[in-house]
């Protein structure tokens, strides 16, 4: 039996998974003018950044993804992004008394997330802004689109979210230069 159909349908195919590919690397591309760093993790408010050296990482580097990504939404073609995080105090606390494993956070409406961050705008390499923020989300158990979802840090992405918007939309207290 001969298959002379599969033969020309696999260039199609494997273009079209290329062009797809192309297309998952190019917002990556778009990021890479995004830096975060964490200046001295270990002063940190938050306990969770206290549990070990594997948690620690996942944490940082899950809020790395968040700010890369929502810079690669808010920002336009052309800018640089530098954010330094200084402080961060996850939302909720760990409380060892409900589990084994001292693993689990408890919400609750006095256990808000917050971050202290500094940031520096760049355009062609001229300084567009620059500033220090603190960050709070005190009424985050009441945001419905953070509540439904099921990522691990989805009431600092909200937190992170509305700071962007705020920051660096065209309609924001401080538009961009």
């Amino acid at each position: 039996m001969r298959r002379t159909g599969n033969r020309s349908a696999r260039p199609r195919i494997l273009s079209a998974t290329l062009m797809f590919g192309a297309a998952l690397v190019l917002p990556a591309a778009a990021q890479a003018a995004t830096t975060v760093t964490f200046v001295a993790p270990q002063t940190y408010r938050d306990g969770n950044l206290s549990w070990g050296p594997v948690q620690q990482r996942l944490t940082l580097d899950g809020l790395e993804r968040i700010i890369k990504r929502l810079a690669g939404e808010h920002l336009p073609a052309g800018y640089e992004l530098d954010i330094a995080v200084l402080d961060l105090d996850l939302a909720g606390k760990v409380d060892p008394l409900r589990s084994r494993t001292g693993e689990l956070r408890v919400m609750r409406q006095d256990t808000w997330p917050s971050m202290k961050l500094a940031y520096t705008l760049r355009k062609g390499g001229r300084v567009v802004a620059r500033g220090e923020d603190t960050l709070r989300a005190m009424n985050y158990l009441a945001d419905p689109v953070a509540r439904r979802s099921t990522e691990p840090l989805r009431f600092e992405k909200a937190m992170l979210d509305r700071w962007f918007r705020r920051t660096f939309s065209p309609s924001g207290a401080r538009p961009l230069g």
